[in-house]
């Protein structure tokens, strides 16, 4: 993967080309970083740029999807269809702001069942990271009408022969989705000064004229420094696959290195973990699943095929000493994980509770979910399910 090219994206109605900022990084080394061109123009000179070198990997800054509730509250049975309904719609949306979408003068911040999707979620422990919920379409932050205004975009890129990651397998020409301020970490990006200092402390694939370049706009800047840090994990990206997972199919995924993320999950670690916990300190191996505060791994001695555990990555013995923020993520992973072990493994139904307390079972003293997966013919009679702790009380249809 010898050439790399970062958007700076703006969802502007007017001025778009001097907001639009493309950077290319070809064999290790920043050649390009322009703007001038609008959504439109952006997008097509993309697909020629790809129909000369098909090798090229794309990173755009905007939000490829909704949260999953709302996809499929619109009806969206696949991200191509919910991309075609934004195409339909997204400007009626902007103009009209209905619910659930907010910012517009006297439409405040509704209640929601989510505002934020899985990976944005996920990404927003790394310092100087606030992700903005593309609901919002109004006032300071908003990334939205960017969001809205570039969906409809992913259709021409896929029918001019990109594949757009996750949904689709990473076969360049290939697109995926940035967030830049998960790629320059958090310098202060509103201070030309700042933005200088960063670039000419770590960046030796710039050169000086395009380094001052870099440095003029924050739109100039992120755009910069995406390409730069997507070309330096070029291998990682290569290795990318097409998602399996419910949620990701509807919601897709940011990219940003997997060193980075490995950073974020260890500084969400408990402060005292326990040397004798096997749980405080899980090897990043093991990990099938993770969230902000929470992993998932294979139980070592399972009771069946795919038996996951849950885990809070801070120690405590129940879950029910953990915050409610902590509690809410380690359920929403234990859906996340069961609806992966539906995809993977076809069973026929789920057991899913923890231990709590040592008169419960409980044996490793760091609270945990187990997940298990449950398979017509396992056993005989499985009437009763969880009641059969207690073997004496669970056939209560005979009593």
């Amino acid at each position: 993967m010898k050439r790399v090219i970062a958007i700076d994206w703006s969802g502007a109605k007017t001025g778009a080309r001097s907001k639009i900022w493309l950077a290319e990084v070809r064999d290790g080394r920043l050649t390009r970083l322009e703007s001038g061109r609008d959504r439109t123009e952006i997008v097509a000179h993309l697909i020629r740029d790809a129909d000369a070198d098909p090798g090229v990997v794309v990173g755009l800054d905007f939000a490829f999807s909704f949260p999953r509730w709302y996809a499929e509250q619109l009806g969206a049975t696949s991200i191509e269809t919910l991309w075609n309904l934004v195409a339909e719609q997204g400007e009626d949306w902007l103009r009209n702001c209905p619910d659930p979408f907010w910012g517009k003068p006297g439409r405040g911040k509704p209640e929601l069942p989510e505002h934020f999707r899985r990976t944005e979620e996920c990404a927003s422990t790394l310092e100087g990271s606030t992700p903005k919920s593309v609901f919002q379409i109004g006032g300071a932050g908003a990334v939205g009408t960017g969001s809205i205004r570039g969906m409809p975009h992913l259709v021409t890129l896929r029918t001019a022969g990109f594949s757009i990651w996750p949904f689709h397998e990473a076969q360049p020409p290939l697109v995926i989705e940035i967030y830049p301020r998960l790629l320059t970490g958090p310098v202060n990006k509103s201070d030309a000064f700042a933005r200088e200092a960063y670039l000419a402390q770590g960046f030796p694939e710039i050169d000086d004229a395009l380094a001052h370049k870099a440095a003029s706009s924050e739109d100039a800047f992120d755009a910069a420094v995406s390409a730069v840090i997507m070309s330096r994990h070029a291998d990682e990206i290569s290795t990318l696959t097409a998602t399996r997972d419910r949620t990701e199919r509807l919601e897709g995924r940011i990219w940003w290195p997997r060193e980075r993320r490995e950073a974020v999950a260890s500084s969400t670690r408990s402060a005292d973990p326990r040397s004798d916990c096997p749980f405080c300190d899980v090897p990043g191996e093991s990990v099938v699943a993770e969230s902000r505060h929470a992993v998932a791994i294979r139980d070592r001695y399972p009771v069946s095929r795919g038996h996951t555990l849950v885990v809070p990555r801070a120690h405590a013995e129940t879950l029910f000493a953990q915050s409610a923020e902590i509690q809410a993520d380690v359920w929403r992973l234990v859906a996340r994980v069961r609806d992966e072990l539906g995809s993977g493994f076809n069973p026929d139904g789920f057991n899913v509770g923890l231990n709590d307390g040592q008169a419960a079972g409980q044996t490793v003293q760091h609270a945990h979910v187990h997940v298990i997966p449950r398979f017509n013919g396992d056993m005989a009679d499985p009437r009763g399910g969880i009641r059969w702790i207690l073997p004496e009380h669970a056939a209560y249809w005979d009593q």
